[in-house]
């Protein structure tokens, strides 16, 4: 399923579970074969579905996550950003004559 759209994800799971409510598949391993998921999902969404109501399957939109490692705020960013394109490393008494990843 990782392979699909966060939108067709979505619609996957809403059609397992309207599957699920109309009786057309009566159980899990049921829906999963028919749907071709796992019924370890079958049952993740029809619970969440029964507890928090249609909601809990819908797409949720994606927050950006920091990169790894990132030592420096938004502002120290953009400063540091500036000096690469204003400055070589020699200029600013650095070795070597382009940015590495060690210099920055």
């Amino acid at each position: 399923m990782r392979r699909l759209s966060p939108a067709a994800q979505e619609d996957l799971r809403l059609r397992v579970v309207a599957a699920l409510e109309s009786g057309r598949v009566r159980t899990y391993v049921q829906a999963a074969e028919v749907f071709g998921v796992s019924e370890r999902s079958v049952g993740t969404w029809w619970r969440a579905v029964r507890a928090e109501g249609g909601r809990a399957v819908l797409a949720a939109p994606r927050e950006s996550r920091a990169g790894k490692g990132e030592l420096i705020g938004e502002s120290a960013r953009g400063a540091v950003l500036r000096a690469m394109r204003d400055y070589t490393p020699t200029d600013i008494g650095q070795s070597g004559v382009l940015w590495t990843r060690a210099s920055v």
